[in-house]
């Protein structure tokens, strides 16, 4: 089980996207930081065209927005991401230029001919990361980065998780979908609660 690209999954499908796996899943490296990225193709069948006014940093009201993009993750298990850089900022931008680095982003991003996601047609570049520095300079340098390599927008894995949590009902049966189950639980013995979701 690979508990990101659960959540990944989980997050679009409960906001209205048809989900799938983009790419060809077996082309990865060995070298955890060469890794090839998890990559979902998503599509909005309610909205009939991406629409204008998009900001960058993308938060779930901005959905509406969007009929078809490509999502790709950068996480905690196909990166060197750590503990550590969720409160430094210093160490959050690092981890970005080294992340712009090479190709890793522009391929996941740029289908060649014989992949089914190279007749999208128009499509938004949207990136799953980790986190963002809370600086504002530090993650404007960060925008600034993630652009230059063919980004559209961001979503961060805390506020997909947030929004799932909100979703999940603690009485609600949820077959074939491991990760909303997950979230029952947690709230069912209470490690989880609203509105602040803080998790114990």
């Amino acid at each position: 089980m690979d508990v990101e690209h659960d959540l990944m999954e989980a997050y679009f499908e409960s906001n209205g996207f048809l989900v799938r796996q983009a790419g060809k899943p077996d082309t990865f490296s060995t070298r955890k930081k060469q890794e090839a990225l998890m990559t979902l193709a998503i599509f909005n069948p309610g909205v009939s065209e991406n629409l204008p006014g998009v900001g960058f940093r993308l938060y779930t009201s901005d959905l509406i927005k969007i009929r078809a993009g490509l999502v790709s993750l950068i996480g905690w298990g196909n990166s060197d991401f750590t503990n550590g850089m969720l409160n430094n900022d210093s160490s959050l931008l690092k981890f970005f230029k080294n992340e712009a680095k090479g190709n890793r982003l522009e391929s996941s991003f740029n289908p060649s001919p014989e992949l089914a996601e190279s007749g999208m047609g128009s499509f938004l570049r949207l990136l799953v990361v980790p986190a963002l520095p809370r600086n504002e300079a530090k993650v404007g340098e960060v925008f600034r980065i993630l652009k230059e390599t063919g980004v559209d927008g961001i979503l961060t894995l805390r506020s997909m998780l947030e929004n799932l949590l909100r979703q999940s009902e603690p009485t609600k049966i949820y077959n074939g979908k491991p990760f909303f189950q997950v979230l029952k639980l947690m709230k069912v013995y209470e490690l989880a609660k609203e509105p602040q979701l803080e998790m114990f």
